[in-house]
Parts: structure tokens; sequence; C-alpha cells
């Protein structure tokens, strides 16, 4: 998308690029590559790392991390990598392995790249609509900075993973909608710098599950369970509005399997169970019946009874509200404005009345007339200066956003001039931390 043309008036609208192409719905996880083009990639990849000299290897707990990403952020990914790699097997460690597709012994091979057209290269520019990818043929990952940004590509490393595992640990015959289910829930999990927390739920994901609820556009359970991966990817390469219906769904159904309930009866267990059975060589469809109910149409209600009433994370919501904060900061950048603290920032908001504008597909939101919110604690509280900051001891275009968002979650979003445009990340600290 050009520059002009994602410009906007902040009196009036806003449209920022949110990276539209990226993943965007038209992800292909799981590929199976055919033995020729195996060997190409096999041979592309070596005459790359040896003429560019690009490349270089980080040796971590879990993986071989091939990358010419600038070395705090490849130990930052590499560290992740580990962190959710342990994740994973605790929490799938009773499957007991994963047969004939287990290298236990073998580290899983990752390549990140700064650069996109080196991404495509790799992937034989079969995948122009990824951001990140799990070729399965090879036990490969690969995935890309440009154009994403860090959080984009954090997001993409930590779904594509969950693949790579899951092809491992439970074998290649985990179906599409719950092999992508896992992977969204695995990616959503918010890094605290020692820890994952899962069980978020971002409020853009909310947006676009009531969204299919209100256009009665929810996928059928018995449609769902029977989806091939071949007819998943013609969803997603025919239709990107139903595609993105059909992930966003399969999300919403891994996270009532995880966190919803029949009863007093937890669904967890069930789930397990059911990989298990997936895991020993039981049909997909069958697993789902025989761990969760035959009535597959009752078992949906429940789900869109859980959908109904689920609201968003309160960390999810901080960390959009300074994605939020963080875009009128770059926007007021471009346009000439500066800032000497945060009460400045937020008094011209207020009296420019400025909100954004956020295009998906047919999902269209914008951000509350009343700026304040994002200034503000989840109870509408506006911040102290000392909860939210600017820290200008970073080398970016922009100085640092510092949110103590609570006594346990503090915030800081960096900013990065690519030299194309200034894009952000939000990471988590220790709230103790300066």
């Amino acid at each position: 998308m050009k520059a002009d043309q994602r410009r906007w008036n902040e009196q009036q609208t806003a449209k920022p690029d949110r990276f539209a192409f990226i993943r965007a719905h038209l992800r292909s996880s799981v590929v199976h590559l055919s033995p020729v083009l195996f060997a190409a990639i096999c041979l592309l990849t070596a005459q790359q790392a040896v003429s560019a000299g690009e490349l270089r290897t980080l040796r971590s707990a879990h993986y071989l991390v091939h990358t010419d990403l600038e070395p705090s952020l490849a130990e930052d990914l590499a560290t992740r990598l580990d962190a959710m790699h342990d994740e994973y097997a605790r929490r799938l460690g009773a499957l007991g392995g994963g047969g004939s597709h287990a290298r236990a012994s073998e580290k899983f091979e990752v390549y990140l790249f700064a650069r996109r057209a080196d991404y495509m290269r790799l992937t034989q520019n079969r995948y122009p609509n990824t951001g990140g990818i799990f070729m399965s043929q090879r036990n490969v990952l690969a995935a890309y900075l440009e154009g994403q940004g860090r959080d984009g590509l954090r997001r993409a490393i930590q779904h594509e993973a969950f693949h790579q595992f899951a092809f491992t640990a439970i074998g290649p015959h985990l179906p599409t909608w719950l092999n992508e289910g896992m992977a969204q829930y695995f990616e959503e999990g918010i890094w605290t710098g020692t820890q994952f927390t899962f069980g978020q739920v971002p409020p853009r994901r909310l947006r676009q599950l009531q969204h299919d609820m209100r256009q009665r556009q929810i996928v059928p359970f018995t449609t769902m369970l029977a989806t091939t991966h071949e007819q998943w990817e013609k969803i997603l390469t025919t239709d990107a509005e139903r595609g993105a219906t059909h992930y966003n769904q399969a999300w919403a159904m891994t996270h009532f399997l995880i966190h919803g309930a029949n009863g007093t009866v937890p669904y967890r267990p069930r789930l397990i169970d059911m990989l298990k059975r997936i895991h020993a060589g039981v049909h997909p469809q069958a697993a789902f019946t025989d761990s969760f109910s035959p009535n597959i149409d009752g078992f949906q209600a429940r789900f869109e009874e859980f959908a109904s009433q689920l609201t968003a994370t309160p960390e999810a919501t901080m960390i959009e509200r300074q994605t939020v904060l963080a875009d009128l900061l770059v926007e007021s950048h471009r346009i000439g404005r500066r800032y000497g603290d945060v009460r400045e920032f937020r008094e011209d908001k207020i009296g420019s009345k400025a909100r954004l504008r956020y295009n998906k597909g047919q999902l269209k939101w914008q951000t509350s007339p009343d700026v304040r919110i994002y200034f503000a604690d989840l109870d509408n509280r506006v911040f102290e200066g000392n909860e939210l900051y600017f820290d200008h001891r970073g080398a970016g275009p922009l100085p640092d956003l510092v949110c103590r968002a609570s006594q346990t979650l503090r915030l800081r979003t960096r900013f990065h001039d690519t030299g194309e445009r200034i894009e952000h990340e939000v990471l988590c600290e220790p709230p103790s931390s300066r």
C-alpha cells in the first residue's frame, strides 16, 4: 500500500495500514512439498547461505536459527522459541512423543529473514500472502521481518512453531481447524520476559467473532470438522473474507475447548483425549465425537453461548490501547508535531478529537470518540505522569512509550525507522524494571 494511501486527517478519521497482507488469513501452514520442490529448496538454501554469506546460525536449546536479523532481535526470538517449545511440550507431553515423525535428538530448523525477498526465494514464490510458514517435508520454519513489524514477526513465529512442534509430537493428521486454532491460541500468548501467559482474548479477534455472529457467518461445526487441508487452502485463496471467518472461528473454537466447560466438567481434558486419539491413528472426526459429543449441533449451540459472553482480556486490551497510542504518535510525528511529555500529547489529541479507523476486509472499526480511554487504565482512570510517560533513553526515531498498566503488567512501546516508515512494537517488562 502506497504511503499516500495510508495518510489520514486526524481531525476526522484514520486508516492506518495494519499490514493487510501479513498472514491475512491466507496463511499456508504445514505445506506438503513435492520431492522436486523439496530438493530445489534444499539446494537454494545451501546456495544462499554460502554465496550471500549473510546468514549466521544461533544454537538454542531446541532450535538452529539461521538469520540475518540484528543480533538483539535474533537472540530475543531464539529465547522465545525455546520458551514456546517448553510450553508446547508441557501441554502436549502427555501424548507421548511423535512416533515416526519424532526426531528428539535433532534441533528444529528455523530461517528468519530481514527481507521478504529472501523469504520468497526460500519458498519459491509460492506463498506470497504469508508472513511465516512451516514446511513439513523439511521440518523447516521460515518467517521475515520486512513489512509486518516485530510484533507481527513474533506472532508469526509463535504460530508456525506450533505447527512444527505438532507435526512431530502429534503427527501429520491433526485436522486443519484444530491445527490452526491451536497455533493461533499460542500466537496470542504474551511474553513477560520470563514466561508466557495464555488464554488471551484480543479485542481484534473478539470484533471479528462478534461480526461473524451478527452476520450469521459462523461456519457449522459439521462443516468445520469435515474441512480438509486442501479445502481450507482453496477457501483462503479464493475468498479472503470467508478465510478470515474460518481462521478466527478456529481460534475461538480452540479457546472454547481449552477454557469452556459443560456444566462443571471442563473440556480441556477432553481435548487432550482427542489429541491422544488422533496421535494413535483415530480419524479426527471420530476422535472429536468420541471425546466430546456425537451431537455436533448441540455442541455448537454451547460454543455460541460461550462466544456471546466472551470478553477481551485485560492484558490484550491494554496492549491494543498502547498500539493505538503508538499509531497516533507516529502520525503526529509525520505531520511535524512533537511533544515534551505524555500530558502534552494527550491534550493535543483530546483537543483535535483524534480518531483512527482500521479496515480489515468487511470488518471496519474506529477508535473511541473519547480518546482519553487510550491514556487510561481499564477503570478509565487517566494515568498519572509516572504511570504513562516517554522514555528518551532509546535510540529510536521516537522516545519509548512506557505504561505501568497494572501492578503486574508494564508495557514498553519502541519505535523503529525502517527507511520507509516508522514501525513500533509493544514489549512486556517486569513491573519493577526501569
